[in-house]
């Protein structure tokens, strides 16, 4: 492969990405919702398959939401009727975020038919090319995840990376 066609992959990986964007815009408006709503509900169910629920705390470290931008956000599923939080019994100041059954509904509703699709889609491979996607895949995330936390630490705006010439005083 020559570095052209390397960079077409990165360009096709750019739009598929763009492409999942637009399908949860779209139905994200047709049930009232935002994309960062529809990625906290996303969380939270991975959350509850592990066998727990997230923290608000949890839910802003993940989406990368200051505190207010997360209650207003969770503010928000609660008003659609797509969250609970509940209390802890052990100590009433942990909260947890449940998602519930109207928002385990509409989330079939609206990721069903994207599911059907991309079913349709991966039936057209055979064992051998998808693992070998499925690996791509997974190494894919795992560099752009890294790629995030380069550029994170790296920031300009990251106190303990200061621009060149200045210092920070403690």
């Amino acid at each position: 492969m020559t570095a052209s066609d390397y960079q077409q992959l990165v360009v096709l990986l750019q739009e598929f990405s763009q492409a999942t964007d637009r399908y949860v815009e779209s139905t994200g408006a047709q049930f009232g919702t935002h994309r960062t709503d529809m990625n906290a509900l996303s969380i939270i169910m991975k959350y509850q398959q592990r066998g727990a629920l997230p923290s608000p705390k949890d839910l802003s470290h993940e989406l990368q939401l200051s505190s207010p931008a997360t209650t207003a956000m969770l503010d928000r599923l609660a008003r659609l009727g797509m969250i609970e939080r509940l209390r802890s019994d052990q100590d009433r100041r942990v909260i947890r975020i449940s998602p519930t059954d109207k928002a385990r509904l509409k989330g079939r509703q609206m990721f069903m038919p994207l599911g059907m699709k991309m079913m349709e889609v991966i039936g057209t491979y055979n064992d051998q090319e998808l693992q070998i996607v499925t690996r791509f895949m997974n190494d894919a995330i795992a560099g752009v995840d890294a790629a995030r936390q380069e550029a994170v630490t790296q920031s300009p705006a990251n106190p303990s990376n200061p621009p060149a010439g200045t210092s920070i005083n403690r």
